[in-house]
């Protein structure tokens, strides 16, 4: 049976570009690095001490330094939390990548603190303009995966890293399988973001999370809810502001109305040949 909601807590770091990453260099630089370590972990005392615990936190493209990884996970284990955070350059020779950790605490969804979690990384398919300038001469890795994550009673979810929630050929695999799509970005485009998340929300028929960097500002959180008012659940806008915030989305309701023959209530109709898909 599935939860009425899931809450998703929404951790926006400032990593600045030109600080982070100055010209010639392509890992964070130190400066950064302490910078948003202190964000994340009063990102996590905000969430974890608010009215609402989060299921999921998601944290930004790029946020997170290397050097970091096992204190990002041992925050996770203690909050019982998913986290989905994006990681900084994965640089091999002339090999790089864009990547993401998805952490999942042993106990989770419990909230008693685990010792253990399992993890995995997910990576970008279709690089930006600027990462492509940025890493000339070098090997930009795609990684064409496409994940479905089941969070059991809070549904499923897809994700995405940027620029990959431009790729069609995602949306019409993510299409009658997923309640949740969470898209981590480093973006500065927010307005057409914004747009795309209203139609993807429409067309996947799904809710649509986007944990944009406080250097630009504008995460949101999208349900195609039938009340135009009830559609933008969270939307932060302003540039360089680090926020930490909890949203609760819906879930069993809007998987009853993604079924076929069901009459679209508290959502949008369903978009022509949306057909929901068992696993």
């Amino acid at each position: 049976m599935l939860r009425d909601f899931i809450n998703i807590g929404f951790i926006q770091t400032v990593v600045e570009g030109s600080v982070a990453w100055p010209a010639g260099t392509f890992q964070m630089s130190v400066e950064s690095e302490e910078r948003v370590w202190a964000e994340l972990k009063k990102g996590f005392i905000d969430l974890m001490n608010g009215y609402e615990r989060p299921n999921i936190i998601v944290i930004p493209e790029l946020s997170v330094p290397h050097g970091y990884e096992m204190d990002l996970r041992r925050l996770a284990n203690s909050s019982s939390t998913i986290v989905i955070a994006g990681i900084d350059f994965f640089i091999n020779g002339k090999d790089v990548a864009n990547r993401a950790t998805v952490i999942v605490p042993d106990k989770w969804p419990l909230s008693n603190p685990s010792r253990t979690c399992s993890h995995f990384y997910f990576g970008k398919t279709f690089y930006s303009n600027e990462e492509e300038e940025m890493f000339k001469g070098s090997n930009l890795l795609q990684h064409p995966e496409i994940y479905i994550l089941s969070a059991g009673e809070f549904g499923n979810i897809g994700v995405a890293i940027c620029s990959d929630f431009f790729d069609i050929e995602r949306f019409v695999v993510y299409k009658g399988r997923i309640h949740h799509l969470i898209i981590i970005s480093h973006n500065k485009d927010t307005d057409s973001y914004y747009f795309l998340a209203e139609a993807i929300a429409r067309l996947v028929y799904c809710n649509v999370i986007i944990c944009n960097t406080g250097e630009f500002g504008d995460s949101i959180a999208f349900t195609p809810a039938k009340d135009s008012w009830n559609r933008i659940l969270y939307r932060h806008k302003g540039p360089g502001l680090f926020s930490s915030q909890v949203v609760s989305l819906p879930v069993d309701s809007l998987d009853k109305e993604q079924d076929k023959g069901i009459k679209n209530v508290l959502f949008k109709s369903r978009p022509p040949g949306y057909e929901k898909k068992k696993f």
